[in-house]
């Protein structure tokens, strides 16, 4: 008889601790973005009456769980404040009500302002740093990397578009992983039910066995008691013809012991050839629903380490691939080369042709640097228009001359946007573990040597 695998079971516990894990994640992710929201208005308080007004709003709905809708309804208002406060018209509570009462609160004024800088440098520092925890999710990393290039020179309504999209996608994938946990706990349900069937058969099996046992010790005393009535009548007995009526009662006695004890033994056993039937079609239900839930759960794992957009690996499974490179490179000190690569002037392409085009570009080089590879080595895209290469048994050298083969290949790449022939370029970071590195430390090599080839005019690259 079949037995159900535990393997898939487990497989579908890691799973829910996995996605448990990852909802925590965001779930601290939201809530460093609310303190942030908090300070950033406690920062801006005083600033004029109005502002003040709207800032309390979203102070209020802060303590709470709000919904998108309500975090919109108030962004509108918010933001004619802050422009108001833009456009330099003095509010109510700005104005000054005459000189000699300006200059009696010069002091306050100079200390208020220097409060207010003070907690503005604070605010900018929670920022930074709540932003690098959040660029630890791929799906953020575009939003963030927009408001990480243009920093300053972002405006009020921008840097707060900005962090009102970047709070969307964290509920956007906040409500993913509750919807996938929900999905794999019905399935450890459903799996739960199916496994209390086969329970609840091996226990009516271990009754049967037991009633069995029963009914034969009880046929065995019945019999044996017949038989010891049998010996003394035969003491008893005068004559022949006495002994031979007192054999045939006891006789016929035994018979219908044995009959009953048949009868009961033949619907005991087609009970059982029964749930044996009904218990090996479950099985074979079960196997059949196990095996689906096998693919499914390979495809989803598929799925979950590819890049939907260009079709090639994603940063989850750049992550599990170089860690296990990282061991056998431990192990046997084979070269291994990473490569961190970037699209030159991206946004660029983003802004004037709009994103399909920039989708588009992103798509192409992906399968370029998909071709560009041997079966040995690895490609994923990392996030926003940054991929990753594994040249495994490849140095330093050996990388630098086929990730400039590959360079030029993407400069030939003939894109053509609104009827005109566009150029399109990419830099790449070269890095080649050393003794004391780590997965995260060779790769902070790569994106910095990226980084010098961007400097040093894009279009090129440099190994670290």
């Amino acid at each position: 008889m079949s037995k159900p695998d535990p393997e898939l079971r487990s497989k579908y516990l890691d799973a829910l601790e996995r996605l448990e894990g990852s909802e925590a994640r965001v779930a601290k992710l939201e809530s460093v973005l609310r303190l942030t929201v908090g300070r950033l208005c406690l920062a801006a308080r005083g600033r004029s009456a109005s502002l003040d007004a709207e800032l309390k709003v979203l102070s209020d709905l802060l303590r709470r769980e709000p919904d998108l809708h309500e975090i919109e309804a108030c962004l509108e208002p918010l933001s004619r404040a802050v422009a108001a406060l833009d456009g330099g018209a003095p509010s109510p509570a700005a104005r000054q009500p005459s000189a000699a009462s300006a200059n009696a609160e010069a002091p306050g004024s100079a200390a208020r302002r220097a409060a207010t800088g003070a907690r503005t440098a604070q605010v900018d520092t929670v920022i930074v740093a709540m932003l690098d925890r959040l660029a630890l999710l791929p799906e953020l990393k575009p939003a963030l990397a927009e408001l990480n290039e243009r920093g300053a020179d972002l405006t009020s309504d921008e840097l707060a578009d900005g962090l009102d999209r970047v709070a969307r996608l964290i509920g956007d994938q906040r409500t993913k992983l509750q919807r996938e946990k929900l999905e794999i706990e019905e399935l450890l349900r459903q799996i739960d039910a199916r496994l209390e069937e086969v329970a609840n058969y091996l226990a009516g099996e271990a009754a049967e066995q037991k009633s069995a046992q029963d009914s034969t010790q009880q046929l065995n005393l019945l019999v044996l008691d017949e038989v010891h009535e049998l010996h003394t009548d035969v003491q008893r007995a005068v004559d022949l013809g006495e002994l031979r009526g007192r054999v045939r009662v006891r006789l016929e006695s035994i018979h219908t012991h044995l009959e009953d004890f048949r009868s009961r033994e033949e619907q005991r056993f087609a009970s059982q050839l029964d749930r044996t039937g009904r218990l090996r079609v479950r099985i074979a239900e079960l196997e059949r629903e196990s095996r689906n839930l096998q693919r499914s759960l390979e495809e989803e794992q598929r799925l979950a380490t590819m890049d939907s957009l260009t079709g090639i690996p994603n940063r989850a499974a750049y992550d599990e691939r170089i860690e296990h490179e990282y061991l056998r490179w431990q192990r046997s000190g084979a070269a291994i080369s990473i490569l961190a690569w970037d699209i030159d002037r991206f946004k660029a392409i983003n802004d004037a042709y709009g994103h399909r085009a920039g989708d588009k570009v992103l798509r192409v080089i992906a399968q370029h640097l998909a071709r560009h590879v041997r079966g040995t080595d690895f490609v994923a895209r990392y996030g926003g228009e940054e991929f990753v290469m594994i040249l495994v048994g490849t140095s330093s050298d050996q990388a630098l001359v086929a990730a400039d083969k590959i360079r030029s290949g993407i400069g030939r790449i003939g894109f053509h946007f609104r009827g005109k022939p566009v150029t399109v370029t990419a830099s790449c970071g070269i890095a080649t573990f050393r003794a004391e590195d780590t997965p995260d430390s060779i790769f902070d090599r790569a994106d910095r040597a990226l980084y010098r080839a961007k400097d040093a005019g894009r279009n090129c690259c440099v190994i670290s």
